[in-house]
Formats: structure tokens, sequence, C-alpha cells
């Protein structure tokens, strides 16, 4: 069982390496933003209230026991790409599977995206707190009152994972 996960950790880990110039490209993030787009019905309008946004088009989730996830993407403001991020995460208990999604988080105010722009390293938890939406595909965004200054959105699932809880997880800047 043992062998069977660092096969599966290592197979993702390549890919997640071999791709990684490619996972944050800007026409990555238009295409995951598109999907985005196709998977939930209001999902620009909601991506207009906000003052800044990381969009993730590939995270990558594996467990057994002891579990890691990966992504690098980018922050959006005004439009324009201002920087790029990777996050990750690490944790150990009851979990078995793998996973890659892509992964929205929209600040809804000045200050939440101040607070995440003035840190080089930001943890979920520690330095903001994220409010996680599981809305399944096809819900309309635009009729939604969201009383949180910052919200990840899960979207395009592919593989089975137990949990899909951000604490924990490290956005760092990258350089």
């Amino acid at each position: 069982m043992k062998k069977i996960f660092l096969a599966i950790l290592f197979s993702i880990l390549t890919t997640v390496h071999i791709n990684a110039q490619e996972a944050y490209s800007p026409q990555r993030i238009l295409k995951s933003l598109q999907h985005f787009y196709a998977e939930f019905k209001g999902g620009d309008e909601l991506i207009q209230k906000s003052v800044g946004y990381l969009v993730f088009p590939d995270v990558y989730k594996a467990g057994l026991v002891v579990g890691g996830e990966y992504g690098e993407g980018a922050l959006v403001q005004q439009g324009s790409i201002t920087s790029y991020y990777k996050m990750y995460s690490t944790s150990i208990g009851l979990q078995a599977g793998a996973q890659k999604r892509s992964l929205l988080i929209l600040f809804l105010t000045k200050e939440a995206l101040n607070r995440f722009i003035n840190k080089e390293e930001w943890k979920v938890g520690v330095d903001g707190n994220v409010a996680v939406m599981n809305w399944s595909k096809g819900t309309d965004l635009s009729s939604l009152d969201i009383k949180k200054d910052t919200i990840a959105i899960v979207y395009s699932d592919v593989g089975i994972m137990a949990n899909i809880s951000l604490q924990g997880t490290v956005f760092q800047r990258m350089k």
C-alpha cells in the first residue's frame, strides 16, 4: 500500500514540475476562468465585485494518511496579472485519494486584499480566514448574498479526495 501511495505521489509531483511554467501562464489563467464561467452562472459578475482574485488552474492533492497539496497561480487586479503565487499544504490524518482541481480565491474588500498582498507568506487560518464555498456546478452566483471578505471556490474537480479544507494552506509569492 505504501509503495502505491509513493508511486502516485511521485507521478503527481513529476507532472506538476514538468508543467510548472505552463500552469500559471496568462493563457492558462484565462482558460481556467473560462471553465469557471462555464460551471457557474453569474461567475463573471461575482469576479467583477471583487477587488482582486487568485486563480490556481491546477491544484494537485494526494494523500494516504500523510497528504500534500500544491498549485501555482496568479493574482489578478483590475483585469491584469500583478504577481504569481504558489500554494502548498501538508496534512496527517484519516485521508485517502488523489485529486486535481482548480481554485479561485476572491478578495471582496480592499482590506482583505491588502492583508494578503502585504505578506510574503500568507497562511489560511492565521493571516486570513477564507470561506470555502462548496457550490455544485450550475449554481447561479449572481443571486447569492456573500457576507465574507475572502472566499474560495473549488471547481473542475477530477479524482476523489475526502476533504476540501484550505485550513493551514500557505500562499507564497513567487519571485
